[in-house]
C-alpha cells in the first residue's frame, strides 16, 4: 500500500469514526429526553438540570409586568408544552417558571408535558391542542384556551404573558 491509498484510508476511517460519534451523541440525546407528563423536580434535579438551572438564574424578571399580570392569573391554568431536546424550550421554560415565582400563583394550575422531537407522548396528551413547535404555553380559564405563547416572545415573555391573561388581543408569532 502506498502513501497515497494509507491516507485514502486513514481519512475514510476519520469520517467513519466522526460520524459514529456524532450519530451515537444524538441517539444519547435523543434517549435522554423527558417525554409524559413531567414535573419542575423532574428538570431542576435530572440530567436537564445543567440547561435548566442556569437559565433560571439567568432570566431578568420585570417585575412591574409580572404584577400587572398577576391580577388576571388568579384564575388561569397553563399548561407547557415542551421538548427537553428543544433549545427554545431551554429558554423560555425556565424564564416562564421563574415569573411565576414571583407572585403567588397556583402550582396546581401548572401542567408540564414532555414532547417527543415528533411532538407527541405516548398517551397522547399533546391531542387537542394542535402543537406544532416548542414551547407552546397554552393558558385557559374555566377550561377554554385563552391564548397561548409559541416558541419566542413577540416584545418579551412577561409583556406576551400579560396580553395574553388581560384579553389584550394577543397573538404570537405564528399566528395566521
Amino acid at each position: 500500500m502506498d502513501f497515497v491509498e494509507t491516507m485514502k484510508l486513514s481519512l475514510h476511517t476519520q469520517i467513519i469514526f466522526l460520524f459514529s460519534v456524532v450519530f451515537s451523541s444524538s441517539v444519547f440525546s435523543a434517549g435522554d429526553a423527558l417525554i409524559g407528563q413531567i414535573t419542575r423536580s423532574d428538570l431542576e434535579n435530572s440530567a436537564h438540570k445543567i440547561w435548566f438551572n442556569p437559565n433560571y438564574e439567568s432570566h431578568v424578571v420585570d417585575i412591574e409586568t409580572t404584577k400587572k399580570a398577576e391580577a388576571f392569573l388568579a384564575d388561569v391554568s397553563i399548561t407547557i408544552f415542551m421538548g427537553t431536546w428543544c433549545h427554545d424550550s431551554q429558554r423560555e421554560v425556565p424564564a416562564l417558571l421563574k415569573i411565576l415565582d414571583q407572585i403567588p400563583f397556583n402550582q396546581d394550575q401548572l401542567k408540564i408535558i414532555g414532547l417527543s422531537m415528533t411532538k407527541d407522548t405516548p398517551k397522547k396528551l399533546e391531542q387537542g391542542f394542535d402543537i406544532r413547535r416548542t414551547p407552546t404555553f397554552v393558558f385557559s380559564r374555566n377550561g377554554k384556551e385563552i391564548g397561548r405563547y409559541v416558541e419566542r416572545p413577540r416584545v418579551s415573555l412577561e409583556q406576551d404573558l400579560l396580553k395574553i391573561v388581560s384579553g389584550s388581543g394577543y397573538r404570537h408569532t405564528y399566528a395566521e
